[in-house]
């Protein structure tokens, strides 16, 4: 089949629908109940895709964590990734979609073991308020997530971690605001996307009362959008002078030799990207080594060291 990813890159369905039934999203109406694929037809899938030159696997589900919980009753995903890097060569994995109240803590040591297996985590925290989450259906709080985030860092030192924030989801408070606001500053997030509360038809949290004013949900999200940025230039500055594993995506300049790639802090389509120099050609789809020299904005530059 055609691949519609970025060069060099593809992503992989391990499961469909969801099982979590937040309150909010309508996942489970329109896609139904968790179904996780069986692992060896996942793992025919991704050999094909690696046969054919495919050098990043992006794992996706609506919730990567639970693949598994319907087929064996508990989490698969560490089996899963355990069978996927049996195969030699050299090649990224990619988990997108973590939810943080069932986060599978597995994984980490696999993490340390294997480079391939990026310690990149797509967690959607959604809020920090535990009175608004559990009205969101989930059960976590300002205090376990931090706490998740610190496990994850402790292990893997080099962690990347991307979320989103929900604003305006029904009876937000100023309080709870300030509370996520304080869970931004102290989890330090290296990417994030925030999002205003819409009502999803059918869901629980569309019939709640206290909905918040649109307008209210949007300066929330205008405030959370600025508080972010020098967090993530922040984030970004440690790369500075570090020599990383980049995967060309395209050529912008010819006579500069200048070329748009990502390296395992930047998931496809939705993080910043790496400008890289190359006196000689590069191939999209292919790896390059860099060395990364100064970042501009949310974005890094670098070039070539191999």
């Amino acid at each position: 089949r055609p691949l519609l990813s970025p060069p060099g890159s593809a992503f992989v369905k391990i499961a469909e629908g969801c099982a979590s039934r937040c309150s909010f999203c309508a996942i489970p109406l329109m896609r139904g109940t968790l179904v996780s694929r069986p692992i060896a037809e996942i793992a025919a899938e991704c050999a094909a895709l690696l046969d054919r030159g495919v050098r990043e696997l992006c794992l996706i589900a609506q919730d990567t964590a639970s693949f598994g919980l319907d087929t064996a009753g508990r989490p698969l995903l560490a089996p899963l990734l355990e069978e996927l890097l049996k195969r030699g060569g050299d090649f990224w994995l990619r988990l997108l979609y973590l939810h943080p109240d069932h986060f599978p803590r597995e994984i980490l040591p696999l993490m340390r073991q294997d480079r391939r297996l990026l310690p990149y985590f797509d967690i959607p925290f959604q809020h920090a308020s535990a009175r608004l989450l559990g009205r969101m259906g989930r059960t976590g709080s300002a205090e376990s997530y931090l706490a998740l985030i610190s496990e994850i860092r402790g292990a893997l030192p080099g962690a990347v971690i991307r979320s989103t924030f929900l604003t305006g989801f029904p009876s937000e408070d100023d309080a709870d605001f300030r509370e996520l606001r304080r869970f931004q500053e102290a989890a330090s997030l290296d990417w994030l996307g925030v999002f205003c509360y819409s009502r999803e038809e059918g869901t629980p949290a569309a019939g709640m009362k206290a909905q918040v004013p649109p307008e209210k949900a949007r300066r929330r999200k205008r405030i959370l959008e600025a508080a972010q940025i020098p967090l993530t230039e922040r984030a970004l500055d440690r790369f500075c002078n570090q020599n990383l594993d980049a995967l060309v995506e395209a050529q912008v300049d010819k006579a500069a030799g200048l070329y748009l790639a990502r390296a395992y802090l930047h998931a496809p389509e939705v993080d910043g990207a790496l400008t890289v120099r190359s006196p000689l050609p590069l191939v999209p789809g292919e790896f390059a080594a860099v060395a990364v020299d100064r970042r501009a904005g949310f974005d890094l530059c670098a070039a070539v060291t191999a």
